[in-house]
């Protein structure tokens, strides 16, 4: 008798369980989760998750665009910035958080090593003209 597949989560609750995840003061975007989730969901659809979880079940403001931008003043002007900065998160001049700082990615998300750098090349020859040798009398 063949086994029943594994229920698989579905694609919402898998978003708030990553949500979950994120440590204060770091931030992801709704790309790498859409990423995080096999693009189960789009970027957009990550959105529409995490506004169809309960209120306060997950840390919604941790969630940013692919800029470091926040996407949801048009909702809530200001909120989700000064939730962030309470965490410590801190705002270029352009209202975009540096994601190198403070973008978290969770162990699935590991970016593989650098490829390493090809051999080392040969020091350039000096310019100098070499010193003639004098001739043996």
């Amino acid at each position: 008798m063949p086994k029943k597949p594994a229920k698989e989560t579905p694609p919402f609750e898998r978003v708030w369980e990553i949500l979950q995840r994120i440590p204060r003061g770091k931030v992801i975007t709704y790309g790498q989760v859409s990423q995080m989730i096999d693009r189960r969901l789009t970027p957009v659809g990550v959105g529409w998750a995490i506004r169809a979880a309960p209120d306060g079940a997950i840390p919604w403001q941790r969630v940013v665009n692919g800029r470091g931008g926040i996407s949801t003043d048009g909702e809530h002007p200001g909120l989700q910035r000064t939730i962030l900065e309470k965490e410590g998160v801190r705002f270029n001049r352009d209202g975009t958080i540096d994601l190198e700082r403070y973008g978290w990615l969770s162990e699935e998300e590991t970016p593989p090593p650098r490829a390493k750098k090809g051999p080392k090349k040969a020091p350039k020859k000096s310019l100098k003209k070499p010193a003639k040798k004098r001739a043996k009398a």
